[in-house]
C-alpha cells in the first residue's frame, strides 16, 4: 500500500481507473511537446508590474532592471535539471560601483566528486537604481520577477503583467531579502582574540564581526540564489482530476464550446538554499552576489521536492527543528550527485538496523558479563570523559541534531557501562552532603569470577599503557591549546577550553583505545571481546564516513570517524594473529550461556 500511495504521488496518471478516462474531458497542455523557450528576468524594488511597463519604460527605470535573457531551452518529456543554464550577477549601486570584483572560489577534487562540480564564472556586475539599492540597506526588499515564454514570439515583459497573454508563464514574485531575529546567547557572541584583554597581540587581528542589533529587531538576509524551475509535463489529464500546481486555462470555441488546457507550473525551488549561504544585509556592504539558474523538471521529481519542502516546514513549525537541522537535509538533498543520494539513503536504512543491532548486542555483553578480564577499565572511563567533552563542543558550536542526539544517547549507555567496569553503586546509608548518597567501588561478582593471575595482568598493564600514554599526551594537548590561544580567536574563554579539550580528543582519541590494545597484545587473545558488537559497529562506522563527506559537521568530527576506521582495522588484525578459540568461543557468546 505505502508503495501504491508514493507511486501515486509521483505519477497521479499512473493507476486513474479506464473508466475515468473514457467518461471525463481532456485538458491539454498549452505547449506541445518538444517547445523551445526563452527565459526573462528582472530584478525590481516593485512586488507586481504592471501591464504598461513595455510602454512606459522610463517609468520603471528608478525601480527595475531586467537581470538576464536567455533562450535555446528545448522541453521534452526528457528534459531533466542538467539541461539548465545559470549566471552569476554581482548586484551593486548604479552610482556606488565596487571597488574589486568578486573572484568565485574552486571546490577540490574530493569536494567535487561528491557534491558536484564548484566550479563558478566569475560573477557579472549588475548596477541597480540608487533608488533600488537604498531601498535594499533601508531594510527594504528587492523581488526577482521572472517571465518563461515560447521562443519567436513577442509577448515578454508584456506576458509578465499581463496573465490574459498565454504565451508566457510567469513566476510568481521572489523576495530576494529574508527577515529573522537576531542569534541569542552564545551564537551572538563575537570571536576575538582572547590575549588581547591583557594587552597582547600576535599574529593578525580578530575578524570584524558588525554590532548586534537592538533587541526586538528583525535582521534582514539576501538570498543569494534563485533557482527558477518550470516542469516539463505534456500529457493529457482527465478534467475530473484535481492537478497538483498547475493553472487551468479555459478557451471558448466558436461553436460555443470550450478547451481546458493548463499552463506548466513554474515556481522557485528553495531547497538547497541553506542558512548559511545567506548574507547579512548592512550599510556597509558595497554589493550582494545573485546566482540565476533555470531548468526544466520532471513532473516525479518535483512532487518530490514540493513534499519534500512541505516536510521541512512542517518539521519546523511542530517539532521545533532549528534551521541547522533543516540545514544538513537541504544540504543532502540538493548539493548531493544524484548517484551518492541514492547510495545514502540506502546506507542510512542499513546503518539504523546495524545501529540497533550493536545497541542490543551491547547491552547483552555488559549486562551478563561477570568477569573483567581483559577488558580496560580505564578506556571506558576516558570514553565517557570524551563523549563528554564531544557533546559539549557540538552544543557549543551549534551542530545539527542528527550529530548531537546520537551523541547524548551514547553518553547514557557510556556511564551504565562505567558502572558495570567499576562497580560503583550509590551508597545510601552513608551520605556525603544532606541527602546525597555516596558513591561505593563494590567489584563484586567481576572479581570473585575471575582469574585471579589474569585480573591482576589487566589491571597492571592497564595502569602502565595509561601511564605512558598520558606522559605523551599532556605535552600534546598543553601544546595544542596554547597554540590556539595565541593565534586563533574564540567567543570566549569557556569555548577556548572547551575546543581545545575536543581537539585533543578528536586528535589523539584514538591513541587512548592503546590500553585495550596493550591488552590483547599482553594476553595474545581476542576472545574477551565483544565481537558481535565491534562487527556491527564496524559498518556503521564505513557509513559514517559517507555522512561525514554530506552532513555539515565540526571538521575535527569529521576526522575523527575515519579514526575509528584506523582502530577498528587494529582489531581486525589482532584477531587474525590472535585466532579464537572456536570450542571456547567469544565473551559474548559465553555470557549468553
Amino acid at each position: 500500500m505505502a508503495a501504491r500511495n508514493f507511486s501515486t504521488m509521483l505519477d497521479p496518471l499512473a493507476h486513474v481507473p479506464k473508466e475515468v478516462w473514457q467518461q471525463s474531458r481532456r485538458v491539454m497542455p498549452l505547449w506541445p511537446i518538444n517547445s523551445n523557450v526563452s527565459v526573462e528576468v528582472a530584478i525590481s524594488s516593485l512586488a507586481t508590474l504592471s501591464a504598461d511597463m513595455m510602454r512606459n519604460e522610463t517609468a520603471y527605470r528608478p525601480t527595475t532592471v531586467i537581470a538576464w535573457r536567455e533562450s535555446g531551452f528545448h522541453l521534452s518529456d526528457k528534459s531533466s535539471s542538467s539541461d539548465g543554464k545559470s549566471i552569476s550577477l554581482d548586484l551593486h549601486s548604479a552610482s556606488r560601483p565596487p571597488a574589486e570584483p568578486v573572484v568565485a572560489t574552486r571546490h577540490s577534487w574530493l569536494l567535487s566528486l561528491f557534491v558536484g562540480d564548484g566550479n563558478e564564472p566569475t560573477p557579472t556586475p549588475l548596477a541597480l537604481p540608487d533608488a533600488a539599492w537604498d531601498s535594499l540597506q533601508a531594510n527594504g526588499t528587492l523581488y526577482l520577477h521572472a517571465a518563461v515564454y515560447l521562443q519567436g514570439t513577442s509577448a515578454r515583459w508584456r506576458g509578465l503583467a499581463d496573465s490574459e497573454i498565454k504565451r508566457t508563464v510567469r513566476l510568481p514574485p521572489l523576495s530576494l531579502v529574508k527577515y529573522e531575529p537576531p542569534p541569542t546567547g552564545r551564537k551572538a557572541l563575537p570571536k576575538r582574540k582572547l590575549l588581547a584583554d591583557f594587552g597582547i597581540m600576535i599574529g593578525p587581528p580578530a575578524p570584524w564581526s558588525p554590532p548586534p542589533p537592538p533587541p526586538g529587531t528583525f535582521v534582514a538576509k539576501w538570498k543569494p540564489e534563485a533557482a527558477v524551475r518550470m516542469v516539463a509535463e505534456f500529457r493529457e489529464w482527465p478534467a475530473v482530476m484535481q492537478m497538483p500546481g498547475m493553472e487551468r486555462i479555459r478557451r471558448r470555441l466558436p461553436g460555443g464550446g470550450r478547451v481546458e488546457y493548463y499552463a506548466p507550473p513554474t515556481f522557485a525551488d528553495e531547497i538547497g538554499l541553506t542558512s548559511d549561504k545567506y548574507v547579512a544585509l548592512n550599510n556597509s556592504l558595497a554589493s550582494v552576489p545573485l546566482k540565476i539558474a533555470f531548468s526544466p523538471m520532471s513532473f516525479a521529481r518535483w512532487q518530490l521536492m514540493s513534499r519534500m519542502e512541505d516536510s521541512l516546514r512542517t518539521q519546523q513549525r511542530d517539532f521545533g527543528f532549528t534551521d541547522n537541522d533543516i540545514d544538513d537535509v537541504r544540504r543532502l538533498i540538493a548539493d548531493t550527485q544524484t548517484w551518492l543520494l541514492a547510495v545514502t539513503i540506502v546506507a542510512s536504512a542499513l546503518h539504523l538496523l546495524f545501529e540497533f543491532l550493536a545497541f542490543k548486542s551491547d547491552i547483552e555483553f555488559w549486562r551478563n558479563n561477570k568477569s573483567l578480564t581483559g577488558l580496560s577499565a580505564r578506556s571506558v572511563i576516558v570514553e565517557l570523559i570524551s563523549q563528554c567533552v564531544v557533546l559539549a563542543f557540538l552544543i557549543d558550536e551549534g551542530s545539527s541534531l542528527l550529530v548531537s542526539v546520537p551523541a547524548a544517547f551514547g553518553i547514557v549507555i557510556q556511564c551504565w557501562k562505567v558502572r558495570k567496569a567499576t562497580g560503583l553503586t550509590f551508597d545510601r546509608t552513608a551520605p556525603f552532603f544532606l541527602a546525597c548518597p555516596r558513591l561505593r567501588a563494590d567489584a563484586g561478582d567481576s572479581v570473585s569470577d575471575a582469574s585471579r593471575e589474569l585480573l591482576e595482568t589487566t589491571q597492571r598493564v592497564d595502569a602502565v599503557a595509561t601511564t605512558y600514554l598520558s606522559a605523551v599526551l599532556l605535552p600534546l594537548v598543553f601544546g595544542w591549546a596554547l597554540k590556539t590561544l595565541v593565534y586563533d580567536a574564540h567567543k570566549g574563554w569557556y569555548s577556548w577550553a572547551l575546543g581545545s579539550a575536543t581537539a585533543s580528543v578528536y586528535t589523539f582519541g584514538f591513541i587512548l583505545m592503546t590500553p585495550q590494545l596493550a591488552l590483547n597484545y599482553t594476553l595474545k587473545s581476542v576472545s574477551h571481546l565483544p565481537w558481535k558488537l565491534l562487527c556491527y559497529r564496524s559498518i556503521n562506522t564505513f557509513v559514517d564516513d559517507l555522512f561525514a563527506f554530506i552532513i555539515k559537521m565540526p571538521t575535527m568530527h569529521r576526522v575523527s570517524c575515519f579514526r575509528d576506521d584506523l582502530v577498528f582495522l587494529i582489531y581486525v588484525y589482532q584477531r587474525h594473529i590472535y585466532p579464537v578459540d572456536l570450542a571456547r568461543g567469544t565473551a559474548a557468546e559465553d555470557c549468553a550461556h
